[in-house]
């Protein structure tokens, strides 16, 4: 299930902006372009709800098939994330366009939790939010004929959102038996992997060629420190969960931020020696600190 996604174009339910993400200096950053993991996103529902979960799950179906009709035009995962990844490279963001971010009447609407800190799955638009996430919620709701309601909140608080104050939750969310016993997941749809970025100047690393090597290299540091996200994959990666199955990395100091972006900014800035994160969302930050 590799690259499942695309972006609705822009004449679909999308406006493209062309607004630059935020670097702020430092030095070149470049990411080692290895796999150290195998996971999966799900979009997570109330536990027992399922009924919202087959009709999640009816919604994705579509999309990673023939996909769905908006405004006239045919809409497919591999769609969302071809224009996605095409915008970021430019530099550019797409929006969902106006949204409620409060609820008045949850009958008729579809509430989201997420995190709008993990482009290219979600992020903000000005007073609105884009990412591929955040237009696949968009196309659920219509499909369900709900009036789509984005609440924006730290991502470790999301799946607590899930069941009280949204019906769903998505933010790049990976599944796993821990996160399970609080909620429901969908069926999977998207593959990815945690990986690594490093000073472009640093050569530490540049004999690896598979995960073995690297993460003996990575085993291999002393006095070192290590950035990631708060309660997300990469963190995990770093400290170790049974859950996720990772041993972790004792000799690594491990400092947590409330997004891999600023994480990154603190690499560029010398003041990590890595960062560790999902592979789309380490990219993404990677492209804005190094513009």
């Amino acid at each position: 299930m590799k690259k499942l996604f695309g972006a609705l174009a822009a004449a679909a339910m999308t406006v493209l902006m062309a607004v630059s993400l935020t670097a702020c200096g430092g030095k070149q950053v470049k990411i080692i372009e290895i796999d150290l993991s195998t996971e999966q996103y799900g979009i997570a529902v109330k536990k027992g709800d399922t009924k919202m979960k087959e009709e999640v799950d009816g919604v994705l179906e579509k999309l990673k098939g023939d996909g769905v009709t908006v405004d006239g035009k045919t809409v497919t995962f591999n769609s969302l994330y071809t224009a996605e990844m095409e915008a970021q490279e430019k530099g550019e963001l797409i929006s969902i366009g106006e949204v409620k971010k409060q609820s008045t009447d949850r009958s008729k609407e579809l509430v989201v939790a997420t995190n709008a800190e993990f482009a290219p799955f979600e992020y903000m638009v000005g007073e609105s939010f884009g990412g591929i996430d955040m237009q696949v919620a968009k196309i659920i709701a219509n499909e369900l004929g709900k009036e789509l309601v984005v609440l924006h909140m730290s991502f470790e608080v999301v799946l607590e959102a899930v069941g009280s104050s949204a019906d769903i939750g998505m933010a790049g969310l990976t599944i796993n038996e821990d996160r399970m016993k609080t909620v429901d997941f969908s069926e999977p749809y998207y593959d990815t992997t945690q990986r690594i970025a490093v000073l472009a100047e640093d050569t530490d690393f540049d004999g690896c060629t598979d995960e073995a090597s690297l993460v003996k290299a990575l085993k291999e540091l002393k006095g070192v420190t290590a950035g990631a996200a708060k309660a997300q994959t990469g963190y995990f990666y770093l400290v170790g969960n049974e859950s996720f199955e990772f041993e972790g990395f004792a000799n690594i100091q491990t400092k947590q931020y409330a997004s891999i972006a600023l994480a990154v900014q603190d690499l560029a800035n010398g003041k990590l020696k890595l960062v560790c994160g999902d592979k789309d969302t380490l990219s993404a930050a990677v492209k804005a600190i190094n513009k």
